[in-house]
C-alpha cells in the first residue's frame, strides 16, 4: 500500500476522535488444517477439543461479568448466546463422533462442523440469522485458538492501537478495550448491531467502510474520525497535527468534561435557559455524571432490550431495566420511548412479515399497535417505573392522529389493570409523539392538540422528507437535515407546539450541531437532546447566543433555497459570533 494520505469514507456507528496505529485482525477468518490422526490419539483429540471448550466458556463467564460490572445486567444478555453456544453439549458430541468416525484432528472437525452450521445463517435475509452465526464463530475462534495452543486474549495491545477487521462480536470490543484498544474499523455490522451498541456504550469510535478490510494495511498511522465519519490513513504532518488539535478541542474525557460543567441548563447571552438532554442507547459510564449535573434523557431507546436477546423481554424485567434508570436520574425528566422496531430488526421468530421495504412498512408505532401484547407489556412496565422517577413515554413514528388515539386508549386501559392489581404508577405521567415523517409534521397542528409533548426526530425526518438513505453510499451526499424543506417542516412543527402550549424537543443529530443550535434556539425550541459527546461543547457554545437576535436568523434561514445558500448563512453566523 501507498505510504501517501488516504482517506476512506464510511460510516460513523460509534462517535468521537482517536489517532494511532492499525492492528488489522479477522475474526471468525481462521485457517485450520486438515490432519489425520490414528485411532489411539482420537481420545486425546477429544480430551483437547473438551478442555479448549472448557477454557472458552471460562473466558466467556469472566467478560460476562465484566460486562454487568460496566454496563449493568440488561447489556450484558448480549453474552448469554455466546455463552449458549459455547456450551452447547450436543453440538460438542456430534462433533467428537465426527472426530472418532473420520479420524481427523479435533480443530479441521470442529471448524467444518461450525462452518457447516453457518453458511445457511450467513446467506439468511434476517439479520437476527446473521448476527447468530456472527456469534457462533466468534466462539468457535476462540475454541480453535485454544486447540492450537495460543490464546487471543493473553497480550496487551501497543499503546494507541486502532483495531481493524472484517466484523467484531460484543465480546471481541469488551476484549479488545481490556487490552486498551482506542477505537475501530469495521466492514461488516449496521448501527443497530451488538457491536455497535456495545462501543457506543464504552465510547469507543467505530468507522463502517466495506473495503476497510482490503484497504488498510498492519502497523500504519490512521485517524479513526467518528464525527465526520471517515478514516485517514497515513496522514501528512499536518493532517495528524490539525486533528490532534481537534481532539484537544474536544478536550479530555467526556465523562470529566460533563463534571466540569457549572450552569444546567445552559443560559443564553441574554439570560434564556436553553434545557438540554441526552440521548440513550443502554447503560454506559457517563449516566451517573449526567444524572450528578441534572441533564435528563431527551430520548431513551429501549430498542436495545429486544436487539440484546432478539426476543421481546418480560414485564418484569422491563420494569426493572426503566425502574434502575428512573432511579438513576431522580427529579430530572427520563423519556422513555416505546419499541421503535420494524422487518429489518424483528426476527423471524416475532411472526413479522417479510418486506421488500421495510422503512415504509410496519415499522414504530405501526408495528407495535399490530403487535398489541407487546405493546401493552411494555406500556404496563414504563408506567410502573414512573412511580420512581420523572418518567415520560414517547411513541415513535406517529403517522396519523389515529394511532395516537389507538395507543392512547391501551394506555388508559392498562392504567385501569394497574389500579385495580394496587400497582403503584404515576397518574399524570405524560405522554408524547416523535414527529419524523412529513405527514405528522404538515399535521402538528392537530396532533400536538392530543399530547402533552413533542420529539422532533430530525434523522428520519430528513431520510423521509428527501427520500435519501444516509446509509446508502449512492444517495448519502443527498441526506442533509439543513435542507430548506427540512427545516420547513421542523418550524412548521415548533410553531404548531407554542401554538398549543406543547413543550418541544429536537432529539435528532441536528441538535448537536453547532452550526445547527442558534437556528434551533430561535425558532423556540424548548430542548435539545443529542448524544452525551455533544453536551459539552453545546452548553459553552449557547452561553454565546441571543435569543432575541437569533429569532431574525430563521426567516432569512427558512427562504433560502438551497443547502448551500442554509450553510453560508448560519456559518456565518457562527464565526461572526465566535469572533
Amino acid at each position: 500500500m501507498s505510504d501517501r494520505e488516504q482517506i476512506i469514507s464510511g460510516v460513523s456507528i460509534s462517535s468521537g476522535i482517536v489517532l494511532g496505529t492499525t492492528r488489522v485482525v479477522m475474526p471468525g477468518d481462521v485457517q485450520v488444517s486438515e490432519e489425520p490422526v490414528p485411532a489411539s490419539r482420537v481420545p486425546g483429540e477429544i480430551e483437547a477439543l473438551e478442555k479448549a471448550v472448557e477454557e472458552t466458556l471460562a473466558e466467556l463467564r469472566e467478560v460476562h461479568q465484566a460486562a454487568i460490572r460496566k454496563m449493568g445486567g440488561p447489556v450484558a444478555k448480549i453474552f448469554d448466546a455466546q455463552l449458549l453456544i459455547a456450551g452447547d453439549r450436543e453440538f460438542l458430541k456430534t462433533v467428537k463422533a465426527e472426530i472418532e468416525r473420520r479420524r481427523m484432528n479435533a480443530g479441521f472437525v470442529y471448524h467444518a462442523m461450525v462452518q457447516k452450521a453457518v453458511v445457511p445463517l450467513k446467506r439468511s435475509p434476517e439479520r437476527y440469522m446473521r448476527q447468530t452465526a456472527q456469534d457462533i464463530e466468534s466462539v468457535a475462534a476462540k475454541v480453535l485458538v485454544r486447540l492450537s495452543g495460543g490464546s487471543d486474549l493473553s497480550k496487551r495491545l501497543p499503546p494507541n492501537t486502532v483495531v481493524v477487521g472484517k466484523t467484531f462480536s460484543p465480546n471481541d470490543i469488551l476484549a479488545y478495550r481490556e487490552r486498551k484498544a482506542i477505537g475501530f474499523i469495521v466492514s461488516e455490522g449496521g448501527t443497530e448491531s451488538h457491536m455497535a451498541l456495545i462501543a457506543r456504550s464504552l465510547m469507543l469510535p467505530v468507522i463502517l467502510s466495506e473495503d476497510a478490510w482490503r484497504l488498510v494495511s498492519n502497523n500504519v498511522p490512521v485517524i479513526v474520525d467518528g464525527v465526520a465519519g471517515h478514516v485517514i490513513v497515513n496522514p501528512s504532518e499536518s493532517t495528524w497535527g490539525e486533528y490532534q488539535r481537534r481532539k484537544r478541542r474536544l478536550g479530555p474525557p467526556l465523562v470529566t468534561r460533563i463534571k466540569k460543567l457549572t450552569k444546567i441548563p445552559p443560559v443564553t447571552a441574554d439570560g434564556v435557559p436553553v434545557h438540554i438532554g441526552a440521548n440513550l442507547t443502554l447503560p454506559g459510564p457517563a449516566d451517573e455524571i449526567l444524572a450528578q449535573q441534572h441533564i435528563g434523557v431527551g430520548l431513551y431507546r429501549t430498542e436495545f432490550l429486544y436487539l440484546a436477546n432478539s426476543a421481546f423481554p418480560d414485564e418484569e424485567v422491563q420494569y426493572e431495566h426503566y425502574r434502575r434508570i428512573a432511579e438513576t436520574f431522580g427529579d430530572s425528566p427520563v423519556v422513555l420511548r416505546t419499541f421503535d422496531l420494524g422487518g429489518d430488526k424483528l426476527s423471524n421468530g416475532d411472526d413479522f412479515p417479510a418486506e421488500d421495504n421495510p422503512a415504509l412498512g410496519l415499522r414504530g408505532m405501526r408495528a407495535m399497535l399490530e403487535m398489541r401484547d407487546v405493546f401493552r407489556t411494555q406500556v404496563r412496565a414504563i408506567l410502573r417505573a414512573s412511580a420512581h422517577g420523572n418518567v415520560r413515554m414517547l411513541l415513535p413514528m406517529i403517522t396519523d392522529i389515529s394511532e395516537v388515539e389507538r395507543a392512547k386508549k391501551i394506555i388508559s386501559q392498562e392504567k385501569l389493570k394497574l389500579r385495580q392489581e394496587k400497582k403503584k404508577f404515576a397518574e399524570d405521567m405524560q405522554v408524547g409523539i416523535m414527529i419524523e415523517v412529513p405527514s405528522a409534521a404538515m399535521t402538528a397542528e392537530t396532533l400536538t392538540r392530543r399530547v402533552d409533548f413533542v420529539s422532533i426526530g430530525t434523522n428520519d425526518l430528513t431520510q423521509y422528507t428527501l427520500a435519501a438513505d444516509r446509509m446508502n453510499s449512492h444517495v448519502a451526499h443527498l441526506y442533509n437535515a439543513l435542507h430548506p424543506a427540512v427545516l420547513n417542516l421542523v418550524y412548521k412543527t415548533v410553531r404548531a407546539c407554542q401554538g398549543n402550549n406543547v413543550p418541544v424537543t429536537v432529539c435528532g443529530e441536528l441538535a448537536g450541531q453547532r452550526l445547527a443550535v442558534p437556528l434551533l434556539i430561535g425558532m423556540g425550541v424548548d430542548m435539545l437532546s443529542m448524544a452525551p459527546a455533544r453536551i459539552v461543547d453545546v452548553c459553552r457554545f449557547i452561553k454565546k447566543i441571543d435569543s432575541t437576535l437569533v429569532r431574525h436568523l430563521v426567516g432569512p434561514v427558512i427562504a433560502s433555497g438551497t443547502v448551500q445558500a442554509v450553510v453560508d448563512r448560519l456559518r456565518d453566523y457562527r464565526e461572526a459570533l465566535e469572533k
